[in-house]
Formats: structure tokens, sequence, C-alpha cells
């Protein structure tokens, strides 16, 4: 015994009336509301206290890492030792280029 489907498909489409407003949800045509954001208030980004290595902030001065150094040694640029490894804070950074003057500790040798 056989179940086949022997009906071949027809290529016409199911409705050829065409569809008014009535026969579809409301949903359908609702405009999505806008999604609402998270107010957060930011730190401005000259604000940041993110730490960047000597290379980060050579290349954002577009310098070698031995200006950075020097920068460091001069205490021109405040810097801290984490392990064997320099840190210069961004706030830091931006500080120095502004002109404004800075406290720091004196690194020394600071070659990694």
């Amino acid at each position: 015994m056989s179940y086949k489907n022997t009906k071949k498909p027809s290529r016409k489409p199911a409705a050829s009336t065409p569809m008014s407003r009535a026969d579809l949800p409301a949903w359908v045509y609702a405009k999505p509301e806008p999604v609402a954001h998270a107010t957060t208030t930011q730190a401005p980004a000259d604000a940041t206290n993110d730490l960047m290595t000597r290379s980060e902030v050579a290349q954002y001065l577009r310098v070698s890492d031995r200006t950075v150094s020097r920068l460091i040694r001069a205490g021109k640029l405040p810097a801290s030792r984490i392990g064997r490894a320099v840190r210069i804070r961004q706030s830091d950074l931006l500080d120095m280029l502004n002109g404004k003057p800075c406290i720091s500790d004196v690194l020394g040798d600071c070659r990694e």
C-alpha cells in the first residue's frame, strides 16, 4: 500500500485577491518604539585614568620609546613602575601636553 501524494503542486498564488488592512493584525502596522539607551554619564576622554605603556604613549605622541623614557627621567611626564613595567596615566599625559605642572617621583632608569 502506497501513500504517496500524486497531486502536483499548483504554481498559482494561494490568494488571488489582495489583502486588506483588516485581514492583518494591528501589530504588523505598528511602528517600533525607539530603544531607550542608558543615560549613564561618562567621564570626558581627557579625564580618564587609564594606564598606558611607554610604547602606547610613544605612538600617541608619534615619538620613539627612548623619547618617552627621557621625558619620564627628566620628570616632565609622571609614571609609575608596576613590577618591571612602566605605566603612564592618560590624564597625566594630557596634563603634560596642556602645559600643566606635574609632581612626580623620578624613576631613574626606566628601561624595560
